[in-house]
């Protein structure tokens, strides 16, 4: 049976600009629902949680078109897992980098709605590219083949959680935050003085004066404790929209998009500290 022709270079440059201004109207559809659909928001928060080998930027793409995604794979590496997308499935598309020859990275070019290198780090980092194409994935919801085992890392108990999160507090800012706080953990259950504490450690990660409107930073702050506890298997607290509906600037990208970055990265930060330090002291644990 006769291989599918390929395209010339011509059909080549024309498909590629038709799936990225597909993707540059995903961005925009999803932008204009993260500030209005609190739903649309907390499935970003979710999907930065569970797929943190993904970007911020392709977090929330990925939850405009597939918003219970839980692994996602190009078609060539679910082939190598013994998997292929299945017929009828219609691919996720996302920001990838354009690689070239090259050892210069500071000529990297902005591509779609502005994804920059740092935008798109968990994709590329530390490689040079020109630019990004709208790429395609696929969830494991949409493929076939081989059974396959979702990589996870060992869970931490919440007492694990919260006594690392207590000492890294004491150790970083000089504060106790019982004493600071007023809050009394030994009264608290585990998860929700982790809870607590969560929300204590993206207070200091992230600042009034990068989220400076009404509202906007007590829901950054929150929604980075939201990502972190996800992480971390800790019922989670509310994940706040922030209140930017309306708001336009003369950037390319609108400032929810800044504000998304933000409470993603802290979150993810804030759970890796605690993982590590608890690899650290052998304190990870059996499910259960």
């Amino acid at each position: 049976m006769p291989g599918k022709p390929k395209m010339t270079p011509d059909e080549r440059r024309a498909y590629s600009a038709r799936m990225r201004g597909e993707l540059e109207a995903v961005m925009d559809r999803a932008y204009g629902a993260m500030v209005t659909d609190e739903g649309f928001w907390a499935a970003v928060l979710r999907t930065a949680a569970t797929l943190a080998d993904r970007s911020p930027v392709n977090s929330i793409a990925i939850a405009a078109q597939c918003p219970h995604a839980t692994r996602v794979l190009s078609s060539g590496d679910w082939r190598k897992a013994g998997r292929f997308p299945a017929k009828g499935s219609t691919s996720i598309r996302i920001w990838t980098p354009i690689r070239r020859r090259t050892d210069d990275a500071q000529g990297a070019a902005e591509a779609g709605r502005g994804e920059t290198v740092s935008d798109t780090a968990a994709e590329g980092e530390g490689r040079a590219v020109s630019g990004y194409k709208a790429g395609p994935v696929f969830d494991i919801s949409q493929t076939d083949g081989d059974a396959y085992e979702q990589p996870a890392a060992a869970p931490l108990t919440a007492e694990a959680v919260r006594s690392t999160l207590l000492a890294q507090y004491r150790d970083w800012y000089r504060e106790d935050p019982e004493q600071a706080g007023g809050f009394d953990f030994t009264r608290e259950t585990p998860d929700a003085a982790a809870r607590i504490l969560l929300y204590g450690h993206a207070w200091r990660r992230i600042t009034e004066e990068v989220a400076p409107l009404p509202g906007q930073h007590l829901a950054e702050v929150a929604s980075a404790a939201h990502v972190a506890a996800l992480i971390l298997g800790i019922a989670p607290g509310p994940a706040v929209m922030p209140p930017l509906a309306g708001i336009i600037t003369q950037d390319r990208k609108p400032p929810v998009h800044a504000s998304a970055v933000r409470a993603i990265e802290a979150g993810r930060a804030i759970a890796q500290a605690v993982t590590a330090a608890a690899e650290r002291r052998g304190e990870l644990a059996a499910a259960g």
